[in-house]
Order: structure tokens, then C-alpha cells, then sequence
């Protein structure tokens, strides 16, 4: 493993202090003392500990956002299957951290406007997906903004489970035959 402690490791660190404990847990000594490091180390790559929390927002954002989006957004994959896939994985995903984010962004003005953000890029992606499947543009926009919204209702309750064949049922009234 990569001894050099960098940026990216301070960010990993924030975002599973997040997803485990929520915003108050970003507190640079305790993750300075996870990472084994000194408090310097933080302040080599971060201004402050506001520098941080943004910095970490937006690690989640590109990661569980764009990085996600971009993994199947292009031309290998036909549209069914990058929606199958989008699903799919939303569904199965770890959502700990989405739930803490969107917990945060409830008195948060930065976590709100990157919140927003990802919100409107998902939706977008998702209209994206459903046009490709072969709905049109203003029933891919409702039924794109209605798949994101039932999902949302999905991820903050964490004792629902969907087995594969209520997902199979999902996606089939999403793409059209």
C-alpha cells in the first residue's frame, strides 16, 4: 500500500467518516488520527476545515456521480442495459453516505447547492437513459424525475429490499417493449 498520505486519502477518510457518523464526525483530528498523521498533513492540502467539508462534498459528487455517469455513458453499452445497470445499482448500492449528504444539506447551504447539483445531473442522466430506450422527451422527463424520486423514498429507508424480480418488474414498465 502507498505510504504517501494525499489529498485523496484525507477525502476517502471524510467520506467514510461521513457515511459512519455524519458531518460532525469531519473533524480533522480524529481523521488526522485514523490516517496516522499530524494535523500539518491536513493543512498541506486543505485551507481550513470549511476547505475540507466542501472538498469532501464534492469528492462525493464526482465519484458517486459523475465517475458512476460517466462509467456508462458511452456508445459499448446499448441504452437498456445502461439503464438495467443505473438501476440496478442504485438499488444495491451502500447508501449510508447518500443518506448522511442529504441529512447534511438540511442545514447546510454548501451541502444543499452540491446536493442540488447531483440531484439535477442524476435526473438529467436518467432522462438521458429513458429517451434512449425509446420514450419521448417529455415522458422520459416525468417518468425520469418520478424513477429518481421513488428511489430517493428507497434510499433513506434502509429496511427496504428489493428482490430481483420486483427489480425485473421495475425496469420493465421503464423500458418499453
Amino acid at each position: 500500500m502507498d505510504k504517501k498520505l494525499n489529498r485523496h486519502r484525507w477525502l476517502t477518510a471524510g467520506l467514510q467518516a461521513l457515511a459512519e457518523g455524519g458531518p460532525e464526525t469531519l473533524r480533522i483530528m480524529p481523521i488526522a488520527e485514523q490516517l496516522q498523521v499530524t494535523k500539518g498533513s491536513f493543512y498541506w492540502h486543505f485551507k481550513s476545515l470549511e476547505d475540507y467539508r466542501t472538498a469532501v462534498l464534492e469528492e462525493w459528487e464526482r465519484h458517486y456521480t459523475g465517475d458512476a455517469i460517466a462509467s456508462l455513458d458511452h456508445d459499448r453499452i446499448d441504452s437498456r442495459e445502461k439503464l438495467r445497470t443505473w438501476i440496478v445499482g442504485a438499488t444495491y448500492a451502500d447508501l449510508r453516505l447518500e443518506r448522511a449528504v442529504r441529512s447534511w444539506a438540511l442545514n447546510n447551504p454548501v451541502a444543499t447547492t452540491v446536493r442540488q447539483r447531483v440531484d439535477a445531473e442524476r435526473i438529467d442522466f436518467l432522462i438521458k437513459l429513458l429517451c434512449g430506450v425509446g420514450w419521448p422527451l417529455e415522458t422520459a422527463r416525468t417518468l425520469g424525475q418520478w424513477a429518481y424520486c421513488a428511489w430517493l423514498g428507497y434510499a433513506i429507508l434502509d429496511e427496504v429490499e428489493f428482490t430481483d424480480h420486483q427489480l425485473g418488474l421495475i425496469l420493465s414498465r421503464l423500458i418499453p417493449d
